[in-house]
């Protein structure tokens, strides 16, 4: 597999001040979730939608992959915009995928695909399309910058978090194994912005793969056994009640629920266990593929089986998948090991009985351009070689499966070479409405920001073609 890479870029959107983060009292105990932690508080009862899905797995491919080598081939538009893509039968009848994904096309049954999926625009390049896509956006919330700070919408997972809770002792919502960022500073689109730290997922660092990868935030400071964590808390509790007393503020009591929470995910063997990949047999782990993919997506599915409602699993750092130069080369060495770990989750959620309800979303913030080496006006300087593809925002494709989804489904189409939607389109807002609708939340439904100000999550439409 080609290691994971950052190109660099220079992109026409100016950088934000970088919100300044506080470390919480809880890291003085020895703990590191702080908010993170807080238990999720429904704002709606969930009532509508097909409620199908009780959980949701994202697997972000960022950078944006070739629509037309994966999902969307075009055997019949000129070589220079099909490139050296080959178009193959799979288990759905009638679909055909790309070459570089064999063994995904023998789980196309499960696997509808969307291929009219458009920004609408031209250069919101990785920044503002990652943004778009895991936020569910159409517009940007005026005023919001690239880089994450609390006046951005929230994430999917977040909303997921405050309108689905679970009552597992996990978090409801976890990130993993690497934060997208930019200049070392995090993207918009990963955190609860404007509904607050309370519903922030867990963010997971770390390749699963690695022989030395722990959980930083189940691993107590030097020196912190649990009997001392639970001394810690004794104390903390102390601490709790001479500040309530103390200031008389009922608000403070509520810290008690947050700490709790803390503790349970931290000292909780059932949080342990869900993390630990040495509990699966060594074939199965073989067969996801000893690579940073396989790994992250059978770690996902631990998390899911554990009870984790919403997980995102992140291919690789920014830019992975975003192929200006030697797209054949990329395709060879970077699809293999993430087409065996797509197609075992696939094959391993279905027989587990995990598939019907988990939605599995497949996607990026854009596609590619459909004429080999073209640069795109207004696009990265480092647009493309004659064996590369620069940005596309304004049509690709993604796939979903699981969660009442339709497998062996195709939902409209693009041109004849993959550039524009052949009529209806759909945008990042849609994709949001379709999750949502798929957990049994209505799209339409209200939360408050960190002020107290009521906001309807979404504005898309269900694309009800899937189910």
């Amino acid at each position: 597999m080609r290691d994971p890479q950052v190109f660099p870029h220079q992109h026409h959107t100016g950088i934000c001040r970088r919100e300044v983060l506080q470390v919480g009292f809880m890291a003085s105990l020895g703990m590191t979730l702080g908010d993170l932690a807080r238990p999720c508080t429904a704002a709606a009862d969930g009532s509508s939608g097909f409620g199908k899905a009780k959980h949701v797995l994202v697997i972000w491919l960022p950078g944006g992959p070739s629509q037309m080598q994966f999902w969307d081939l075009k055997p019949d538009s000129p070589t220079q915009a099909k490139g050296s893509a080959v178009p193959i039968k799979t288990s759905a009848a009638g679909v055909e995928i790309g070459h570089v994904l064999p063994k995904t096309a023998r789980q196309m049954h499960h696997v509808a695909l969307i291929r009219s999926l458009t920004l609408g625009a031209e250069d919101d390049n990785h920044e503002i399309g990652h943004q778009k896509m895991l936020a569910g956006l159409k517009t940007r919330v005026a005023g919001a910058a690239i880089h994450d700070s609390r006046k951005d919408w929230p994430s999917l997972g977040s909303v997921v978090s405050a309108l689905k809770p679970v009552a597992t002792g996990l978090p409801c919502s976890i990130h993993l194994p690497i934060r997208m960022t930019n200049q070392g500073m995090p993207f918009s689109g990963e955190s609860a912005g404007m509904l607050g730290g309370k519903y922030d997922p867990w963010l997971i660092a770390g390749d699963p793969n690695s022989p030395s990868f722990r959980v930083p935030d189940l691993m107590p400071m030097a020196g912190m056994t649990l009997d001392r964590i639970a001394s810690r808390r004794r104390l903390l509790t102390e601490v709790d009640q001479y500040r309530r007393d103390l200031e008389g503020n009922p608000v403070i009591g509520k810290l008690d629920a947050v700490n709790q929470r803390a503790f349970e995910i931290t000292t909780s063997s059932r949080t342990r266990d869900a993390f630990d990949l040495a509990k699966e047999p060594a074939a199965l782990r073989d067969r996801y593929g000893r690579h940073l993919y396989g790994q992250t997506l059978l770690l996902s599915r631990r998390l899911i089986e554990a009870g984790v409602r919403f997980v995102q699993a992140n291919m690789g750092p920014m830019n992975s998948w975003d192929w200006h130069n030697d797209e054949d080369n990329a395709l060879k060495s970077q699809v293999p090991p993430w087409d065996q770990a797509f197609s075992m989750l696939l094959e391993d959620l279905d027989s587990r009985g995990l598939l019907q309800e988990t939605l599995v979303l497949a996607m990026s913030e854009m596609g590619r351009n459909p004429i080999l080496g073209r640069t795109v006006t207004g696009a990265a300087v480092n647009a493309a070689n004659p064996g590369g593809r620069n940005h596309w925002q304004n049509c690709w494709s993604m796939a979903l499966a699981g969660g009442g989804v339709r497998g062996g489904t195709v939902v409209r189409q693009s041109d004849e070479v993959a550039g524009f939607p052949d009529g209806e389109a759909f945008y990042p807002n849609d994709v949001a409405a379709t999750v949502y609708h798929a957990l049994g939340i209505d799209p339409r439904a209200e939360v408050s920001d960190m002020e107290g100000r009521p906001f309807a999550i979404n504005d898309g439409t269900p694309i009800k073609q899937l189910f």
